[in-house]
């Protein structure tokens, strides 16, 4: 054995779970530099669920949150993590989000790496794949609901294996308090129960874990469950009926839907796998025709690949099926939690695990034999350079966006900031010009997103929730149904979904990003501004300006950008009366 070889093997066997916390300081790197100047995915995540942690941390137990859609209940604004809640509490917004973007990172890191060490043995391997996983594009806002896959996996494995049980019943309850139960929480429980049945009395501490980590989705989650299983509030009020009531299940072609999810995944888990099918089938195949040299080890690494490979397939065969006809059907056909709820989420895996499936695959001859480590190293790197390119450079790459923000600014990237996106500046000068308790009015948006006006402080009627009163959806469908019969689609984006309770409207459709300098002018809009009015709101901010706005009963109060801001903000103030001029 060569020197060379006697030193990968040496450094195969070395602790590197520590080099985690030198790739998160480089990954952060950059954004400890921009500052608020940090750019992050904006859909679904700064437009939406940064207010379930901001809104939440402003009224802790309230069942009530009182900022938007005219007040709404606590459930429609649960957090996916709520142990990252009380960071909003103590620290300004972008300073919580980003702990909690550096805790994922951190997380996702040591849990791969520990997973990878626990089933492959070797330490190289660990190291790399877990510094892929840890950059890939997920949303911090979910916590640790998809980052922290492989960590469960690792507390899973110690208690099957009667080891460092202390850390892996504290790992059950940090991944039960930082991922959330309609997320991958159902999912997590649903494959520990078979496991643990199959087990019987060699799981006994596989037992606790499966309590523990029920117990505490039960506990963080008492609000949710009451709701659906009693149709009651904790205070014993009834529930109101959500408007996801009236959402409509879209059928999907099943293989074409099947084909599209095994390859690249699905809508909120970029696992930017491509480059990883091809590698793994072949490692796979050639596992099968050398299976008979393989020692037992490697064979049993071989056959935990296979099942793997397995429950991949079948968890897009199963994405499938829940968007095929008779199931989206049936959906729509139902009422209450079984007509909305997303059973098809195990696709939430893929991000751990591919990765995960990469390394069983990989460690069959990875540790087959220490002679030939160059070799297989360069084979390692080949073999992953396809994904790590995917990985760094993949839409939402927060990484590669900030250290081209960093070089470059916005003027060239066109990327959104956090500054510029909440633009808190903007907001002050506005709320300045109105000149009253935020409190004591609320405000609606025209071709521009809630959020920022949320995030400021003021008060809203206008939204993005996926859990708010139906009987709220109709009266502010009132408002804009004379413009929704202008424009079908949009008509139908907001009946049959309806998450996003905007003044859509003829012109700018289901838009909701006008930025500064659009040169949108809107005329002809035909809301009830007598219903607008009913529902308690005072102001209009539009992204574009409105011509005809004394026939809308609208009184123009200024124009509004900062240099920094995304936005430029025409305020106008609504006739007492509500009615149309």
């Amino acid at each position: 054995m060569t020197s060379c070889n006697r030193f990968i093997n040496r450094l195969d066997r070395s602790p590197l779970w520590c080099a985690g916390f030198v790739l998160l300081l480089f990954v952060l790197l950059p954004n400890l530099a921009l500052g608020e100047g940090s750019v992050f995915t904006v859909h679904d995540q700064m437009d939406e669920s940064m207010m379930n942690y901001v809104l939440t941390a402003r009224h802790p137990g309230k069942d009530v949150i009182p900022e938007m859609l005219g007040g709404i209940n606590a459930s429609g604004l649960a957090p996916s993590a709520v142990l990252f809640v009380p960071l909003y509490r103590m620290m300004p917004p972008f300073y919580a989000f980003l702990c909690t973007y550096g805790l994922m990172i951190l997380c996702g890191y040591l849990g791969m790496y520990f997973a990878v060490k626990e089933l492959t043995d070797s330490s190289i391997l660990a190291c790399i794949l877990s510094g892929i996983f840890c950059m890939l594009p997920l949303y911090p806002v979910y916590g640790l609901s998809q980052m922290g896959i492989p960590l469960i996996l690792y507390a899973f494995l110690c208690l099957w294996k009667k080891k460092h049980i202390v850390l892996a019943l504290g790992l059950t309850i940090l991944f039960g308090l930082t991922s959330h139960l309609v997320y991958t929480g159902y999912v997590v429980l649903g494959l520990w129960l078979p496991a643990l049945l199959s087990a019987r009395k060699k799981g006994r501490w596989c037992g606790v874990g499966f309590v523990l980590l029920l117990l505490t989705y039960v506990l963080s989650n008492l609000s949710l469950i009451s709701e659906i299983l009693l149709g009651r509030t904790l205070t014993g009020q009834p529930c109101y009926v959500s408007h996801r009531e009236e959402m409509v299940n879209g059928a999907m072609p099943f293989w074409k839907t099947v084909g599209d999810v095994f390859l690249h995944s699905a809508q909120h888990a970029p696992s930017c796998h491509e480059g990883l099918v091809l590698p793994v089938l072949i490692l796979l195949i050639a596992g099968g025709v050398f299976y008979k040299k393989l020692d037992d080890k490697a064979a049993g690494r071989y056959r935990l690949a296979l099942g793997g490979m397995a429950a991949l397939f079948l968890i897009a065969v199963f994405y499938g099926i829940c968007k095929s006809g008779p199931v989206t059907a049936w959906k729509n056909s139902v009422t209450g939690f079984l007509h909305y709820f997303q059973m098809e989420r195990f696709y939430w895996l893929y991000p751990a695990g591919w990765y995960l499936e990469f390394a069983l695959c990989f460690s069959v001859w990875w540790t087959a034999s220490g002679k030939r480590r160059l070799l297989q190293g360069a084979v390692l790197v080949l073999l992953l350079l396809p994904t790590v390119r995917t990985v760094l450079y993949a839409p939402g790459s927060g990484f590669y966006m900030n250290v081209n923000q960093k070089n470059n600014g916005s003027g060239i990237t066109g990327y959104i900031s956090w500054e510029s996106y909440y633009a808190e500046d903007l907001m002050t000068q506005i709320e300045k010009a109105i000149g009253r308790d935020m409190g004591t009015y609320r405000v609606a948006h025209l071709g521009i997103s809630p959020a920022p006006s949320l995030m400021h402080g003021f008060y809203t009627v206008d939204g993005y929730s996926n859990n708010y009163p139906l009987a709220y959806k109709h009266a502010f469908r009132k408002v804009i149904a004379a413009e929704l019969d202008k424009a079908p689609e949009t008509a139908v984006y907001f009946d049959t979904w309806g998450n996003r309770c905007y003044l859509f409207n003829s012109q700018t459709g289901n838009y909701w990003m006008l930025g500064k300098g659009n040169g949108v002018v809107y005329e002809g809009l035909e809301f009830d501004m007598t219903a607008l009015a009913g529902l308690g709101c005072e102001y209009l901010f539009s992204g574009g300006e409105i011509a005809d706005a004394g026939r809308m009963g609208l009184e123009y109060m200024g124009y509004f950008e900062t240099e920094d801001s995304y936005w430029g903000i025409w305020l106008y103030k609504l006739a007492q009366n509500g009615e149309n001029g």
